[in-house]
């Protein structure tokens, strides 16, 4: 790995990153642990995630790529939340594949893919619901992870508390729907 690949990759203790798997974290140390599964001889994070004040997690410095990123900025999550409308929902036709895209769209670690994945479930979860029949267990889990990935990360991106980023999430829809029907 070149010099310049390392400073891209590279995050410092104090910086605020996105998990795959368990969502906002802040890096709290990196070095070689002395624990008995990690390999003594490469360096990880020491990750605290946000949300989950018990947990703690390791990863290798290097090989990250797609399991840890930088939080968005504030810019970025004024973007994202204006850019909502036009994000496509999932295109599931198989129901037996439907648990595999919610899968890939959750662990892509990206906020458009937490979106898509939220906006096809909700409308799933909707159309069911407006002919009768039951929510899908699946829909329900999938769409709450992805609420907790993308509230979480917004929240820290935006300064705001993460209970809040629902609400300001529906007023600037609102905001942006009054402004276009007074165009």
């Amino acid at each position: 790995m070149s010099v310049n690949e390392q400073e891209v990759n590279m995050f410092k203790v104090g910086d605020q990153v996105v998990h795959y798997k368990e969502g906002v974290c802040e890096v709290t140390n990196i070095g070689r642990l002395d624990i008995r599964c990690s390999d003594r001889e490469k360096e990880y994070y020491t990750l605290k995630p946000l949300y989950n004040a018990g947990g703690t997690l390791y990863m290798p410095v290097n090989g990250q790529e797609k399991q840890l990123r930088k939080v968005i900025s504030s810019n970025e999550a004024r973007e994202l939340i204006a850019d909502m409308p036009n994000i496509d929902i999932l295109n599931v036709n198989d129901e037996k594949r439907r648990e595999l895209m919610y899968k890939e769209a959750l662990f892509k670690n990206q906020c458009r893919s937490w979106v898509a994945l939220m906006k096809t479930s909700y409308i799933r979860k909707k159309e069911r619901l407006a002919v009768g029949k039951k929510v899908i267990n699946v829909d329900d889990r999938y769409l709450n992870s992805a609420e907790k990935f993308l509230y979480g990360e917004l929240a820290v991106a935006l300064d705001i508390p993460k209970e809040k980023v629902r609400e300001y999430i529906v007023k600037k829809m609102e905001k942006k729907k009054k402004n276009a029907l007074a165009a």
